[in-house]
């Protein structure tokens, strides 16, 4: 119900009608039907941002990211167009990104869907990955 109202409030609005009127119509207030207008057109814009993300040749791409998200990448990355690539390149682990564990989680994500997993660091590594790492390309004596 209230999915309808929200869409009938934009479409009301796109058409010229002040918010007054609006307002008066569902019985809300005017500050109430400028928000519920606002959102509306933020979810429309993401909606389109997302039907172009999926149309690009370039999977992954940016626009399937959440805008915060974007950019803080953009930051990250010292550019605002950055690819998977660009983040590993920077270092992809955890403590790079000073974020909250949902937008983390958001950035492994689109990572994963490009095949990159974030990296571990030497400090966390285990007594054979250090092995590994010192001796691994040492020939075997026979």
């Amino acid at each position: 119900m209230t999915e309808e109202r929200n869409r009938e409030i934009l479409k009301r609005r796109r058409a010229g009608e002040t918010f007054a009127a609006i307002a008066r119509d569902h019985s809300v207030s005017v500050p109430r039907v400028r928000q519920i207008f606002e959102r509306e057109e933020r979810k429309d814009l993401r909606r389109k941002e997302l039907a172009e993300a999926d149309r690009r040749a370039d999977q992954p791409n940016l626009l399937h990211l959440d805008p915060w998200v974007r950019q803080l990448l953009a930051e990250f990355c010292g550019k605002a167009e950055f690819t998977p690539d660009d983040v590993e390149r920077r270092g992809f682990w955890r403590s790079n990104f000073s974020c909250e564990e949902p937008v983390w989680r958001a950035i492994v994500k689109w990572m994963a869907l490009a095949g990159k997993q974030p990296a571990k660091l030497p400090f966390r590594w285990t007594i054979e990955e250090w092995q590994e790492h010192d001796f691994g390309d040492v020939p075997k004596r026979p």
